[in-house]
């Protein structure tokens, strides 16, 4: 299920502050019975290696190769001198590999050509972009002069540039849950939740967002 190579994203407890944690990021060079083994974790926001004791208790979570994210809970076992210096992770097993539901998925900044289709009613089609995204639902820009009701339901086709491969398309139908301004002088926005997206599709769009949210700590960062 997890594949050698993966990135994978590390939580642990921030021992300067019990409200925080520490968001680390790894790779994964090998598995034995029993462990996973990864290079030394990288801090998300100083891009720096952590240090991590034996039995520091963690978080994890990778995309498997068929990009469905799934999380577990794992512990440092130990440490190696190899080509690399790594760290040993128990492998709690794939049955205690859990997918994380939509309501666990991360909302990101992201902006992406959609396509927008009203369904079953007389309103024109139109393109514009997304304000944000998340694998439950988007947010798009509302062209001057274009009307979206409440409960509406559309029909989207939305472009996602990934950073290892080609561009994917992915559609779903939504349903329209608000329109706002985010101020006075802003456009219309409106917020729409997936209601019918095929698994392919909504796994593509974790990725996306996943991807994103590397790109986006990177930026604040610098």
């Amino acid at each position: 299920m997890i594949a050698i190579g993966t990135t994978m994203q590390i939580e642990m407890e921030d021992h300067t502050d019990e409200k925080k944690t520490k968001k680390l990021r790894c790779r994964l060079v090998d598995k034995s019975k029993g462990y996973l083994v990864i290079d030394y974790p990288i801090n998300v926001e100083t891009e720096k290696p952590s240090f991590i004791l034996d039995g520091t208790k963690l978080k994890a979570s990778f995309i498997s190769e068929s990009s469905t994210v799934y999380e577990f809970q794992t512990e440092v076992m130990g440490r190696e001198k190899r080509n690399i210096p790594v760290l040993l992770l128990k492998d709690p097993g794939k049955e205690k590999y859990y997918r994380i539901q939509r309501r666990n998925y991360v909302r990101v900044e992201a902006t992406t050509d959609v396509a927008v289709h009203p369904v079953g009613d007389r309103l024109p089609a139109f393109t514009t972009v997304s304000v944000d995204i998340s694998g439950g639902g988007c947010a798009i820009l509302i062209p001057k002069g274009t009307v979206l009701p409440i409960q509406a339901e559309v029909d989207i086709t939305m472009v996602l540039p990934m950073q290892k491969t080609e561009q994917k398309f992915v559609r779903a139908r939504c349903k329209v849950i608000r329109t706002y301004q985010s101020r006075p002088e802003a456009k219309m926005r409106a917020s729409l939740q997936f209601i019918d997206l095929d698994q392919k599709d909504q796994d593509q769009i974790v990725r996306y967002c996943f991807e994103r949210q590397v790109i986006l700590r990177r930026q604040k960062r610098d």
